[in-house]
């Protein structure tokens, strides 16, 4: 399916989604912010390894058709700007199972600089009932990517999601799972990007009621990143969250 094709079904879906939202409820958002800084952010293509300092602001909402997660990283050394947009409409609500939804995954990612790129992705998932976690998902998507220039194919990719808490402690985070695909320069490899969060939330210490204020580490196990053989970031970060 061509890159157009996908532009146009991904803008229906997004018309159509807007529009049955009129009169459906919001049951929840979250908004925040959140800044972060780490020295071991891996340039695959050199192998040489970077500081650098990123600002994310984020936004989740769940409504009764649905919800939605978009995020937006501002990243320096050298200034670039990659953010994702997605958007799960639900297909059906078991009652009484293991698996709590199953939802339509529509999504877009949008990259600036060394990231320079426009990709859409279609698939499914389903929610789980976990126990003791927040939210538990899995889900699947056909990548149709942009080319890049360098003519990439599209390829496959397996998402989790999770988020647990346990008082002011929060544990949450992602594993994305794509194969390899073919470039006119060869193969770009599959691999697999794990990068969770383990915060603690300081704003019962402060006397602050304006939402929770995390402090923490996200750590970042990137193999094969951008489909380079071997190339593997080992990340650490120190930051801050604060939910609005």
């Amino acid at each position: 399916m061509k890159i157009t094709t996908i532009k146009k079904f991904a803008l229906v879906s997004a018309i159509a989604v807007c529009s049955s939202s009129v009169s459906a409820k919001e049951l929840w958002s979250d908004f925040s912010i959140t800044a972060m800084t780490g020295a071991d952010y891996l340039e695959p293509f050199s192998g040489e390894e970077d500081d650098r300092s990123v600002v994310t602001i984020e936004h989740a909402s769940g409504h009764t058709w649905g919800g939605t997660f978009f995020f937006m990283d501002r990243l320096s050394n050298p200034d670039e700007v990659y953010g994702e947009l997605n958007i799960n409409p639900t297909l059906y609500k078991p009652q009484n199972s293991f698996v709590k939804e199953v939802f339509l995954g529509l999504q877009t990612e949008y990259g600036s600089g060394d990231t320079d790129q426009n990709n859409y992705l279609l698939g499914g998932g389903v929610s789980l009932d976990v126990p003791g976690f927040q939210y538990f998902n899995v889900a699947y998507y056909r990548r149709f990517q942009d080319d890049i220039g360098i003519e990439r194919e599209d390829n496959n990719q397996i998402t989790v999601t999770w988020g647990y808490n346990k008082g002011n402690f929060r544990y949450d985070g992602f594993l994305d799972i794509v194969d390899s695909t073919d470039t006119m320069f060869g193969k770009s490899e599959g691999g697999f990007n794990f990068t969770s969060q383990l915060k603690y939330n300081i704003a019962p210490m402060l006397g602050l009621d304006t939402g929770r204020l995390d402090v923490g580490i996200e750590y970042v196990y990137w193999k094969n990143k951008f489909g380079v053989d071997g190339q593997t970031e080992h990340n650490p970060n120190l930051m801050v969250k604060w939910h609005f």
